[in-house]
């Protein structure tokens, strides 16, 4: 009797401990998209020219490709205080924070490093942090709290049906009286492990419903980050050929279900080392809009830039070290596929334009972006 009793506290526990779990694992897995890493964002590397802000809370890796051979294209992207402070099975923690601190837990890391056609390579380090969203899950305490208690009443319901089999059966004698509660206690537990099959598939429904209706909210990031443009002096060795430095400002607002509208604005600093030492004032901006759903969207965006120097310099002669690869004026159309909520595959064309607004370049890319969790 004892061990029964045990036995029920001890199953009691465990539901209470994977209910919470359960949810909390969805809850984090809520985010609206899976952004490119600032790194690849300030490397200019990522078919989208306007990268969509949002919050991650999970290590990430991102992959570029601009042709078929296989290059060393890799961005990997943390958030370290989410991570030490609030990563935990728990959300009280994050929600009883103060705004600060959470505002805070959104900072997130990353590196990158590519390299280009004619075999020079770039390499960035960016901070990125969310000044503003318009929805988070984390705090959403109802989204659900009403199933979790629905839940929760039935399974208890189930475990107290399952201890006074057990009670029955200690105390009986008769082989067919056992073999009665025995089957009694595998019916018990099929329907315990069918409504917690069913549960995670509510928690589910309902997570993706939320990533539905909000998957356009509104967001306000602020990043900066170093930028490395390097060519190969020989098989081992490599020679720095310009270095800088970028602040920029990602920002998303909804219009219907539908539609979102997003834009930049950056301002870098580079100096290319040659014989001058040249100094390049960078100041760009863009706009453009996504239509779509959290499965697909699809994009077009306006990109304009310009350049100052200190010296007679021009990217058209050394455009190795443009190391943002911007232009005065550039397009980009393409979009990007949720393929699950781990993974998302994008595509894009950029097209440089020139002062007459012919296009002198086209630039076909496609990345992969995928959450560890």
């Amino acid at each position: 009797m004892k061990t029964s009793i045990f036995t029920t506290v001890f199953l009691l526990a465990q539901l209470a401990v994977w209910g919470q779990e359960a949810t909390t694992q969805i809850a984090k897995a809520t985010e609206f998209t899976i952004p490119v890493s600032p790194a690849f964002d300030l490397l200019a590397v990522s078919p989208s020219q306007i990268t969509r802000p949002s919050n991650i809370r999970e290590f990430k890796v991102d992959w570029s490709f601009r042709s078929w051979r296989l290059k060393p294209n890799i961005a990997i992207q943390a958030q370290p205080i989410w991570e030490l402070a609030y990563n935990r099975p728990d959300l009280g923690k994050y929600r009883h924070a103060s705004k600060l601190m959470k505002t805070l837990s959104t900072l997130d890391l990353s590196a990158g490093t590519i390299e280009d056609a004619d075999q020079s390579r770039r390499a960035s380090l960016a901070a990125k942090l969310n000044l503003f969203r318009q929805h988070d899950p984390l705090e959403e305490v109802g989204l659900f709290a009403k199933m979790d208690s629905v839940y929760r009443k039935r399974q208890d319901a189930t475990l107290v049906n399952m201890a006074m089999v057990r009670l029955k059966r200690d105390a009986a004698t008769d082989k067919q009286a056992l073999a009665r509660y025995d089957n009694s206690l595998d019916s018990l537990q099929g329907i315990y492990d069918r409504e917690a099959s069913m549960q995670k598939e509510r928690i589910q429904t309902v997570a993706q419903q939320y990533i539905l209706d909000h998957w356009n909210a509104a967001h306000l990031d602020i990043a900066c980050g170093k930028l490395y443009a390097y060519e190969n002096a020989a098989l081992d060795s490599l020679n720095l050929r310009a270095a800088g430095s970028a602040v920029w400002v990602n920002g998303s607002l909804p219009v219907g279900k539908r539609l979102m509208l997003n834009g930049t604005v950056r301002f870098m600093k580079q100096v290319a080392q040659d014989s001058f030492s040249t100094r390049i004032n960078t100041t760009s901006g863009g706009i453009g809009m996504r239509y779509g759903s959290p499965k697909f969207t699809f994009f077009v965006e306006f990109v304009f830039s310009k350049f100052k120097s200190d010296t007679s310099f021009s990217f058209e002669e050394m455009p190795e070290l443009n190391m943002a690869q911007l232009n005065n004026f550039s397009t980009s159309y393409g979009g990007d596929w949720r393929i699950n909520r781990n993974v998302l595959l994008s595509y894009g064309v950029r097209l440089d334009h020139s002062d007459g607004y012919k296009v002198k370049n086209i630039i076909p890319v496609a990345g992969v972006s995928c959450m560890m969790r």
